[in-house]
């Protein structure tokens, strides 16, 4: 996919999405939040081609003024331009485990971990309350979450070799 945007009939940026995400135009404006009030546009994209680590492109096209025109234009698959900035969650410093035998170990001991909070839930189904059981399970959700956000994701990040393993364990 292809996004065109042009502002007060000004020169087109292209940006461009061939694999497997999302292609996105944003116009943020703020109010009171910052010295001055400021509006800017921006086309994004992200792209989970390469699961489980992703590449989010940006094409900046300025700030705007009152009265401004912002014009997009959804066009077929195409090159765009180059983005004014790229990031790959590969290379994030918040990636786990430069060794990946301690990756794999992690991931052994969070399907350890899951199994157990699995059968609590299977205990707590037959024994408490419906409301009670309720409020156990979201917060065995919100555990779970936590390990996925804080652990999982990070090393396979890392380690998208790992992937596959980790699909077996019902870890993603």
């Amino acid at each position: 996919m292809l996004l065109e945007l042009a502002v007060n009939n000004g020169p087109a940026i292209r940006a461009s999405l061939n694999g497997k995400g999302w292609l996105s135009a944003h116009l943020n404006v703020s109010i009171g939040i910052e010295e001055r009030d400021t509006s800017t546009i921006s086309l994004d994209s992200i792209d989970e081609s390469g699961e489980p680590n992703t590449v989010h492109s940006t094409w900046n096209a300025g700030n705007l003024s009152v009265g401004d025109k912002v014009e997009i234009r959804l066009l077929s698959d195409g090159e765009g331009d180059a983005p004014t900035k790229v990031r790959r969650s590969a290379e994030s410093p918040h990636n786990l485990f430069s060794n990946v035998e301690q990756a794999r170990l992690l991931l052994s001991a969070i399907s350890a971990i899951d199994a157990e909070l699995m059968s609590v839930m299977q205990r707590a189904r037959g024994a408490e309350p419906a409301h009670e059981f309720e409020r156990i399970g979201k917060a065995v959700g919100a555990v779970a979450y936590e390990l996925d956000r804080s652990l999982i994701t990070p090393t396979l990040r890392r380690h998208p070799e790992l992937l596959e393993e980790a699909k077996q364990k019902n870890l993603v």
